[in-house]
């Protein structure tokens, strides 16, 4: 099947949104369920417990993890940090009658995993295209939207599965612990 030039731009820019926003979903996290108390008879003293920190990243997940981009026009990078921390590139790049059209899009925030869940929070988040044929319409370092995304994931030896809420899953290959 033939795929026009704008056809396949839609198809690849759209692709690589999905990877990012495609499980996309409004708020944060449910937190734990509900506890129970029981009153004593003789209570004790009351103190004040601060939460407990939230759970460091598995070590199976920290490191670098990119897309296999051999047959695709794109390429997505994670960087998970032992400390929660993770930073995301994801790089659209294909020819063009005009040259070669990128888009970008960058984030970095907070991951957290609950189980087979992770849930990633951007606190910062942009958006880059250059287009030959629309020079005018290039723009760089654009805010983009910061909204939590949600994956179940699992890691087998250096490949790491992402899988969003519509089931669609991208696997990636360790780059480095």
């Amino acid at each position: 099947m033939a795929v026009t030039g704008a056809v396949r731009s839609s198809l690849l820019l759209v692709t690589l949104l999905v990877g990012v926003t495609a499980c996309a979903s409004r708020g944060e996290p449910p937190g734990p369920g509900p506890t129970s108390r029981t009153a004593s008879p003789n209570p004790a003293p009351s103190t004040t417990h601060a939460d407990p920190p939230e759970q460091a990243l598995p070590q199976a997940l920290v490191g670098t993890w990119q897309s296999d981009s051999k047959d695709s026009d794109a390429g997505l990078t994670y960087r998970f940090r032992a400390d929660g921390g993770y930073t995301f590139t994801g790089v659209l790049a294909y020819d063009s009658p005009d040259g070669i059209v990128q888009v970008t899009h960058a984030s970095e925030g907070t991951a957290r995993v609950r189980g087979a869940q992770l849930v990633l929070t951007p606190r910062k988040a942009e958006t880059s295209r250059r287009d030959p044929g629309d020079p005018e319409g290039d723009y760089s370092a654009r805010p983009a939207a910061r909204t939590p995304q949600r994956h179940t994931w699992e890691v087998t030896g250096d490949a790491l599965a992402l899988t969003d809420q519509k089931g669609l899953t991208v696997t990636y290959e360790r780059r480095s612990p």
